[in-house]
């Protein structure tokens, strides 16, 4: 199991009463779960049926399909219909994810827990989950082969405010104790000092301008912050 899927799999509750894994693709993180002797309801749901085989395959060469609930559907749609209260949305980016939970808003209630790691976007997933009901309580920065990946807990919830900067990184005081938060926002300073630059020689998107102009600023007061508290 890679660095990325091990810490979505840490993260599952462990008096979780039910695990869907969303988009599950070979089914690692179902197959885990039973291994380790979890006894709940797991769901291992899939847009495509290739990959929905792949874990039905992986489950029956270890004699464990009959534990799992395979599912090939779209996002959430019949998800509900199982005993789950923790939801994983891994792999995608941050505008899919975002767009399965503004189809199927019925998680957005007391009671679930959702594991949620967008591959790209993330700013696009932490706008709309602050601003539609679900609060984040937990961000984490995983290394993968070289790259950083978020990983956030939502709950159901009044989400605190973000600065503009934050929806990148993530609340800084969630994720600034973690060992890889000095670098990642130096990735993200690089990242927006090119957009800067690359925008200046334009007369064009005035306003996207100014936007990464004031997220660049804000990234350097958190990294002056980060230096000053360390």
């Amino acid at each position: 199991m890679s660095n990325r899927l091990d810490c979505i799999y840490n993260l599952i509750p462990k008096d979780s009463h039910g695990v869907a894994d969303i988009g599950t693709d070979h089914g690692i993180i179902p197959v885990r779960l039973i291994q380790n002797g979890f006894s709940n309801t797991v769901v291992a749901s899939d847009l495509r049926q290739s990959p929905l085989d792949k874990a039905i395959q992986a489950a029956e060469e270890l004699n464990i399909s009959d534990r799992i609930n395979f599912l090939l559907t779209n996002g959430l749609q019949g998800i509900e219909k199982y005993d789950i209260d923790t939801i994983i949305i891994a792999g995608m980016g941050g505008e899919t994810i975002t767009s399965i939970l503004d189809t199927d808003y019925w998680c957005c209630a007391p009671g679930y827990n959702l594991i949620l790691q967008p591959m790209t976007q993330t700013h696009i997933l932490r706008f709309w989950l602050t601003n539609n009901e679900f609060k984040i309580t937990q961000e984490l920065l995983v290394k993968d082969e070289d790259k950083i990946y978020n990983i956030m807990m939502v709950n159901y919830g009044v989400s605190p405010s973000y600065i503009d900067a934050e929806l990148y990184t993530g609340k800084y005081e969630q994720i600034v104790e973690n060992s890889l938060f000095s670098e990642y926002l130096d990735q993200m300073i690089h990242k927006f000092e090119i957009r800067v630059k690359g925008q200046s020689l334009s007369t064009h998107n005035t306003g996207n301008k100014n936007m990464n102009r004031v997220i660049l600023k804000q990234l350097h007061d958190m990294k002056e912050r980060f230096l000053h508290e360390s």
